[in-house]
């Protein structure tokens, strides 16, 4: 194999590598949304079985998801996933 078609397939590689992080990466962000928002919800008075109605999940899960938050944890991470959004096309 000749250097440029090693360096063709490192190429490949780290862009495909690059876009599974990425998608890691926005997966997680959204997790921590969803999270938030199932949080400020349930504080706003809406019952559990409507909120895991809406999204999707078993009220149990959605319990469970509020129970287990952590509130200034999940206003860290949301203040950097602003944060990333407005940093533009470059994102993590």
């Amino acid at each position: 194999m000749k250097i440029a078609e090693r360096t063709a397939v490192w190429r490949r590689e780290r862009r495909a590598l690059l876009r599974v992080s990425r998608a890691a990466w926005r997966l997680e962000q959204a997790e921590r949304e969803r999270t938030w928002a199932l949080v400020s919800a349930r504080a706003e008075g809406i019952s559990i079985r409507t909120l895991a109605a809406v999204a999707g999940l078993s009220p149990s899960r959605v319990h469970q998801i509020v129970t287990d938050a952590d509130l200034d944890a999940l206003d860290a991470a949301l203040a950097e996933l602003r944060a990333a959004r407005l940093a533009g096309p470059g994102r993590p």
